[in-house]
Formats: structure tokens, C-alpha cells, sequence
């Protein structure tokens, strides 16, 4: 394999190496030229009609991996911009390693995972979608620093916190044809043996500590059976029964020997280079072409109990926010409100919110059956009917219960109903401040 070959000459005498490197100096472009490959040379290397383009291309993949050795990379540290306001600037994985280790970042993750021509046409692919691959970093600024963490904790490689880059763009609304969702992008079967709760009120597979702790434990199980970080990548994608049934058809354990043959599907020998090109940029961005990242800020909120269930509207009055706002820290939640189906739900609210909603929650005792109301449908009733009865809209009596715009509701049929006038009873009697 190509990159077996890259890592045993990784290993020559230094006066060999040397060489190599000044004559590599003089025929081989920059990194940031090499990953504008022209479509020439790609349909070349993937047709195979130009021999010469071939070795042409072998022979620089060869040398650029050889320069990409640790001490190139080392030499060009770089920074990135932190979410506007801090008036700082942080360094890539700041928060993941040292900075010294840093420096070595792109190297280790090649020499762990692999750097072959698969790898550097991914790199390519990226590089002519920038603007696509820059909001993926900006919006994973929210999410990375909590994963991080947990993948810590539960003794993962954090490099592996970048795999939401190619499956959701750390979107946890992200929903796939498949019915994968998630950050993690968890198939319904898999979520539930993974005990995340799935149900018409909340999809914990949406939810980044969850969803996160879960995805630890999976690719933990994962490696554990196939003993290797791209094995395990490829079973994410495809199935570990996929998987095991090509290894032992293919009579190998190695991916990229496996990546040959017949018995793996394009996307899955198109995935674990993905992760490993995407990775690489995130790992530094600069070095790839992309700067001046203004960052998302870090997750950040506290937690309340809610004992009742909650209109998230009112929850943000108490909070002293804005409804999308609490739905933002919730993705987890479906509904315009907490689950009712539970004796208690741990609800996040904005960080420093948490005294000021506890304050106003303790002045609402005793009325806490009015924040959702069951409301028993009588004969003539519709839903536009019911929400004029209690000063509610259709849209949230419609969200609140799954109904579509032209759902037929049956006399006697119990509905779930905000109760908005006493929201604002309760405001203009009790101080909320």
C-alpha cells in the first residue's frame, strides 16, 4: 500500500533523505498548491490513460508526503480567531493538546491514519469547496471543546471529534434520507441499543453531550473488535457487520488493502480519507487556505430541574431570554414544549440565567398545571376553534400534538394546549426580573 511505502522511507538514512529533499525542493509545488490538483491530472490518475501522468503523480505524492514529514509541519504553527469579542487569539486545538504537540498535529494524524493519494483527493475536493468547508469549522466552534472533553474522558483519541465534519457538519439538526440524525448521525436501531431515547417529544440523538457520550461508547465497542481507528471508521460508515463479513472475505485486517478490493462500497472507500483529509484542515486551518476563522462561541449554559411540564415560551420568560434561544441549547426537544411523559426534566438555559429563572419559577407554585393544559375535545371543535378558546394559536396546538394542517380531531380526544392567559396573569401580578 502506498502509504506503507511512505512510512517505511519515512524511516532512510538521513543522507538519502536529503536528497530527496533537495530535489524535491525543486520539482514539487507548495501544500498549497498541491491541493489545487488540476481535473486533468485527476482524470489521468483515475483512468489511467497517461502512464507518465501516473508516475508523475506517484512520484509527487511520494516526495510532498516525505516533506510533510514532523519537522516541516512543525515549522508552520498557526492561529485562528476565537468568536468575535474575546479580542483573543487561540491557536488550533488549544484546547485539545499542548501547544507544542500541536505542531505536530497534521503529521501524527498522517502517520496514525494514513496519507496516500485517496487522502490528498479528498484534500482537493475540500480545497475547491472552502466557503462550504469554513462554515463546517465556524459552526463546529459550538460543539468541539464539550466533545473534546468527553472524548477525554472516556479515553478516546480526540482527534476522532472531528468525524462530525463529513457525517452532519456539527449540525444536530442534520437529518439524512436514511434517517440518520444528529451530530453523530445515528441510524433509529443503533441510537436505541446505544439507550438514546427517541420518541414524539425528544430525539436524543440531536443532543451534543448525549449524542456525544454515546458516539464514545460506540467507537469505543468498535475498536475493541477491529483493533484499528480505520476499520473502525469504515464500520461507522457501513455496519460492523459489513465490515467483518469483508475482512473475512478479503482474508486482510489492514483498511487500506481492504479499500482494493471488490467487498467495500464506494462511500465507504471514500470515507475514512474524508475524515482523514477533513481532520488535517481542521487540525490547521491556515496551512490549507483558510484563515481569519471567526470561531462559534463554546457551548455554555446551566441546567433546572422541571418538575412540570413547560412551555419553552415561558421557559425563556423565566430565563430572561428568547424562545429560539432555549431551543438552541435543547435540540434534543421536538415540541414547543419539555416532555410530559416524564416525572422530571433537565432543561439548559442560558449561562448566569439560572438564579433569575429559579427566582421566577418559585413565584409560579401552584400553578405549575397551567404551563400545558389537556384540553378535551367537545362536538363542533376545531383546532382553530380551540386555540381562540384559550388564546393560543393553531401552529403551536399543531406542534404540541403532531398534527398536520388538516387534521381531523375526534370528540373526546385529549390535546396537549398552551394556556398563554395565564402566563400573563401570572406576569402582570408577580414581578419577573
Amino acid at each position: 500500500m502506498i502509504d506503507s511505502v511512505f512510512f517505511k522511507d519515512a524511516a532512510m538514512s538521513t543522507y538519502i533523505r536529503t536528497f530527496i529533499l533537495v530535489i524535491s525542493i525543486l520539482i514539487i509545488p507548495s501544500d498549497s498548491q498541491a491541493l489545487e490538483l488540476t481535473d486533468n491530472a485527476r482524470k489521468e490518475m483515475k483512468s489511467g490513460k497517461s502512464l507518465k501522468g501516473k508516475k508523475s503523480l506517484f512520484s509527487t505524492l511520494f516526495l510532498l508526503n516525505l516533506m510533510s514529514s514532523k519537522k516541516q509541519i512543525r515549522s508552520s504553527a498557526s492561529t485562528l480567531s476565537v468568536p468575535e469579542g474575546t479580542g483573543k487569539s487561540i491557536s488550533p486545538l488549544s484546547f485539545l493538546q499542548s501547544p507544542e504537540n500541536q505542531k505536530h498535529a497534521v503529521a501524527d494524524l498522517y502517520e496514525q491514519y494514513g496519507y496516500n493519494s485517496a487522502v490528498k483527493l479528498s484534500l482537493h475536493s475540500f480545497s475547491k469547496h472552502k466557503y462550504s468547508f469554513q462554515d463546517r469549522l465556524i459552526r463546529s466552534g459550538t460543539y468541539i471543546r464539550t466533545m473534546a472533553d468527553i472524548f477525554s474522558e472516556e479515553g478516546l483519541p480526540r482527534e476522532l471529534v472531528f468525524l462530525p465534519l463529513i457525517e452532519s457538519r456539527f449540525d444536530p439538526y442534520a437529518y439524512s434520507s436514511t434517517r440518520a440524525s444528529g451530530p453523530w448521525q445515528f441510524m433509529p436501531a443503533t441510537a436505541r441499543r446505544l439507550n438514546l431515547r427517541i420518541d414524539w417529544w425528544i430525539d436524543e440523538r440531536r443532543d451534543p453531550v448525549k449524542s456525544t457520550r454515546a458516539a464514545a461508547a460506540y467507537l469505543r465497542y468498535l475498536h475493541k473488535r477491529f483493533k484499528s481507528w480505520n476499520l473502525v471508521l469504515a464500520a461507522y460508515n457501513a455496519g460492523e457487520g459489513r465490515i467483518g463479513s469483508a475482512l473475512r472475505n478479503s482474508e486482510t485486517n489492514d483498511y487500506w488493502t481492504l479499500r482494493e478490493t471488490k467487498y467495500l462500497a464506494s462511500e465507504t472507500k471514500n470515507y475514512v480519507p474524508s475524515y482523514i483529509a477533513a481532520t488535517a484542515i481542521a487540525m490547521n486551518p491556515e496551512k490549507f487556505g483558510l484563515s481569519n476563522i471567526k470561531y462559534n462561541a463554546p457551548l455554555s449554559y446551566d441546567e433546572v430541574i422541571i418538575e412540570s411540564p413547560m412551555d419553552l415560551e415561558l421557559a425563556a420568560r423565566f430565563a430572561g431570554t428568547k424562545t429560539p434561544k432555549i431551543r438552541d441549547l435543547n435540540p434534543e426537544l421536538r415540541r414547543l414544549c419539555t416532555p410530559p411523559n416524564v416525572s422530571q426534566y433537565t432543561l439548559r438555559i442560558p449561562k448566569g440565567s439560572k438564579r433569575k429563572f429559579l427566582r421566577n419559577l418559585e413565584k409560579t407554585k401552584g400553578y405549575e398545571a397551567y404551563y400545558i393544559n389537556l384540553y378535551t375535545v367537545k362536538r363542533g371543535d376545531t383546532i382553530a376553534k380551540i386555540a381562540d378558546k384559550i388564546d393560543s394559536t393553531i401552529q403551536s396546538i399543531n406542534d404540541m400534538n403532531a398534527l398536520g394542517r388538516r387534521a381531523l380531531i375526534m370528540t373526546g380526544k385529549k390535546l396537549l394546549v398552551p394556556v398563554e392567559e395565564n402566563w400573563d396573569r401570572l406576569l402582570k401580578h408577580r414581578s419577573y426580573r
